[in-house]
């Protein structure tokens, strides 16, 4: 169940559209080119009217979820006393009315960015306060029925402000919200079970046993051990199991030639070719190492003198 019954939950539904616009109005200004002054309009006309839908949603609030609750609890609640909606407009008409050219529009942009970014950090966290701190509230002054009441005159005050195509695009987003409502909208604890129920029921590789992975895993080179291990955590402890390393060969691995075949095979004694190539290889290391220990500086010294 919802921290609060989605019938009387007045915020979450509406705030679901404001954080879509949120998202549109990024993505529009990561995808603009700025010196392009068609591109530049149809930003700054987009971004004008979602922030009147912005400005639209914050009077509906004000009157019809705030203004009630200050009337039942006899408080003021300076909800939207620190309006940026209408310095936000303002800087929208400014660039539509003012900006002429790409040298004012490419300096127009850094200006719009700082303020969207500046905007955006503040807004969403705003919506957010208003659902864990006024929705208690609102809980607390007002019955079961009247708050279904609001929330339906909400909803349909955020579709009557549009035209006849926007209405039916605004119902169909808000039950969009609903439906996302009911499945984003858990309790911590509520929503760890289902994340649990959901994972046992699962399928996928990452959840056979660990007796199956490390059958899968006894296939798979060093190099694919070790690839294997970044994947995840559980990944990384099975791919340290003793079992899938006892058979090394440092040599051969530092000269890049890894084994890839099963490990079962590795389970025979090397042959006396390969025990004679590794002694003579020890030979010869040996006896360079030797060779090395001899200072012959002064020898050098003395062919340099006589050239």
């Amino acid at each position: 169940m919802a921290p609060f019954p989605e019938e009387v939950d007045v915020f979450t539904a509406p705030h679901w559209r404001m954080k879509q616009l949120v998202g549109l109005y990024c993505d529009k200004l990561s995808k603009t080119n700025f010196s392009n002054n068609n591109d530049f309009r149809a930003l700054l006309q987009s971004l004008y009217a979602t922030f009147k839908e912005f400005k639209m949603h914050e009077q509906i609030e004000n009157e019809y979820i705030i203004g009630l609750l200050q009337q039942r609890s006899q408080t003021i609640y300076n909800v939207h006393s620190d309006n940026k909606l209408s310095e936000m407009l303002s800087l929208f008409e400014k660039g539509l009315k003012n900006v002429k050219n790409e040298y004012e529009q490419l300096n127009y942009a850094k200006q719009l960015k700082e303020r969207l970014e500046a905007f955006t950090r503040d807004f969403l966290p705003h919506m957010k306060e208003e659902e864990e701190v006024f929705q208690p509230m609102l809980m607390e002054y007002f019955t079961y029925e009247e708050l279904k009441d609001i929330k339906k005159k909400v909803i349909a005050q955020h579709c009557s402000q549009k035209d006849t195509a926007e209405l039916l695009r605004g119902l169909s987003l808000w039950n969009q919200a609903e439906e996302r409502q009911k499945f984003f909208k858990y309790s911590v604890d509520e929503k760890s079970d289902k994340e649990a129920e959901v994972s046992e029921q699962s399928t996928g590789i990452t959840h056979l046993p660990p007796e199956v992975m490390l059958s899968i895993f006894s296939y798979l080179t060093p190099q694919e051990l070790c690839r294997c291990s970044q994947v995840s955590t559980k990944w990384s402890q099975l791919a340290k199991t003793g079992s899938l390393w006892k058979h090394l060969y440092p040599v051969h691995w530092a000269r890049g030639d890894w084994y890839s075949g099963p490990a079962t095979e590795l389970d025979t004694e090397p042959d006396e070719e390969w025990v004679k190539n590794r002694k003579d290889e020890s030979r010869a290391f040996q006896e360079w190492d030797e060779d090395a220990d001899i200072d012959e500086s002064g020898k050098l010294k003395l062919e340099w003198q006589k050239n």
